[in-house]
């Protein structure tokens, strides 16, 4: 089956450990892909936009925010919105590294479900981590293969049960946990992170009580210094690129905001990262 695409605006990301496929691409408005026919189980994630997507005979619209199980030897034609960008992931795994059972499992995944934080977690591991591995090398591609059919798992059982029982107020909460994970770097607030929940900022202080978290600004503000931790263990940048990409006033305020959630500096925490104590 040919496979088409056009309007790729850009390919962010795309690698490939054995038997594991981690991508991530945005479609300027009208791209398409496709038909093609599926060779692979993949789970294909809209963050932005959306998709109609033919598989066979049947139409299925897949919208921000959700995603869906793809199955091998089946025909399929993607459709991205026409009126705007659409960004989407996806985790692809041959269907020799995925157990029999699995696989009927796995088949029995038909629609398009909620992406909750949960997978998107192991979604973010898979794609920051499957680059560090070297081509070939077993414990790498075990690894990746563990995230990818965890991923795989977790989407399906949610299918199958439904989703967990959801309160009053969740998809409010998982607005605005989206909505941080992309744009932490700015000058965020509260007001911001109330209009992403489509809340009032009053409403969005009370969903925080009622679940007795602490406060939308705390929780951007721990998103922030996870991102600062791991750039400080993983990258060369220097501390005033890490503040400033991770949205600190300046390197005094992020050292200062720092040492009071980690109990050090950046530099220590960096200088115990580099030597194995992190």
């Amino acid at each position: 089956m040919p496979e088409n695409t056009k309007n790729i605006s850009r390919m962010n990301f795309l690698e490939t450990r054995g038997a594991v496929v981690f991508g991530e691409v945005v479609y300027a408005p009208g791209g398409v892909c496709g038909p093609r026919k599926q060779d692979n189980f993949q789970m294909v994630v809209i963050h932005r936009g959306s998709l109609t997507l033919r598989v066979d005979k049947a139409e299925i619209a897949v919208g921000p925010g959700q995603a869906i199980l793809l199955t091998p030897n089946h025909r399929e034609h993607f459709l991205f919105a026409r009126e705007c960008e659409t960004h989407h992931s996806w985790c692809a795994i041959r269907p020799a590294a995925i157990p029999a059972k699995m696989r009927r499992f796995f088949r029995s995944v038909r629609k398009p479900a909620p992406f909750d934080s949960h997978l998107a977690t192991l979604l973010k591991l898979g794609k920051s981590t499957i680059s560090s591995f070297p081509a070939s090398d077993p414990l790498g591609e075990g690894f990746c293969l563990g995230v990818g059919l965890a991923l795989f798992f977790g989407f399906a059982l949610a299918v199958q049960t439904g989703g967990s029982p959801k309160k009053a107020g969740d998809e409010a909460l998982a607005r605005m946990e989206d909505f941080i994970s992309r744009e932490y770097s700015k000058p965020l607030q509260l007001a911001d992170m109330a209009t992403a929940a489509c809340v009032s900022p009053q409403h969005l202080l009370k969903l925080f009580r009622d679940r007795k978290l602490s406060t939308p600004t705390n929780y951007l503000y721990e998103k922030r210094l996870e991102t600062a931790a791991d750039l400080l263990s993983h990258t060369g940048l220097s501390i005033g690129e890490i503040a400033d990409r991770c949205g600190f006033t300046n390197p005094f305020h992020f050292s200062r905001k720092f040492r009071q959630a980690y109990g050090q500096s950046p530099r220590a925490w960096r200088a115990k990262a580099w030597s194995g104590g992190a």
